[in-house]
């Protein structure tokens, strides 16, 4: 049965939400760009996206449920730049020895290519939905549509817009639905098209 009842991730719970994530991304073109092996693909999306969680656990807010099924990760205003510092506190500086030259190579492009459409569309202070995931086994009954309004209905009771980013062309109907609005489409060099997003208040 799908558990709706979330709440904040435990400093400790990052990689029990890190397995989660890395089955919900599994056959996402983040993780097939990044990590093309599939034989390497999961105990590097567990590593990447433990390390990602932690990320919004420590400079926003991370939310779960009872048995990590469903996950998302939230960046809050003033804290949506991803700085170096912040990178080498959650480890996250180690990618060229997880991923290689080449690897190391596609995530420098993903990374300069999306972080400068985000500076360009959401110039102001916002919430960034920086991750969500829900195990395959439970998409679709909901608890995605729930860890968007985490941190979306905080965003709109202070007036501010919320953001993301998405490589998956059937998810830009499904942040449509939860009045998400395409604000640019481009494509990481090499790599897969992206749409960036945006809800206002």
């Amino acid at each position: 049965m799908a558990d709706h009842e979330l709440r904040l991730l435990g400093k400790n719970e990052s990689p029990a939400a890190g397995d989660s994530l890395a089955m919900a991304f599994f056959n996402d073109p983040l993780l097939e760009f990044l990590q093309p092996d599939e034989l390497k693909r999961m105990e590097f999306g567990r590593w990447f996206m433990t390390r990602g969680i932690d990320l919004c656990r420590r400079w926003g807010e991370s939310y779960t449920n009872s048995d990590h099924t469903g996950n998302a990760g939230w960046l809050t205003p003033g804290n949506t730049t991803i700085s170096t510092w912040r990178v080498m506190r959650v480890g996250l500086l180690k990618l060229p020895l997880k991923l290689g030259l080449g690897g190391f190579s596609r995530f420098n492009a993903l990374d300069s290519t999306t972080a400068k459409i985000h500076k360009e569309v959401m110039p102001g202070p916002h919430w960034y939905l920086l991750l969500l995931g829900v195990t395959p086994d439970l998409q679709g009954t909901g608890i995605g549509s729930s860890l968007i309004e985490t941190g979306a209905s905080q965003a709109s009771e202070d007036g501010r817009p919320c953001y993301l980013g998405t490589m998956t062309e059937s998810n830009v109907e499904y942040y449509t639905k939860r009045n998400f609005e395409v604000a640019a489409e481009f494509e990481i060099p090499s790599g897969p098209k992206t749409w960036a997003m945006i809800r206002q208040p």
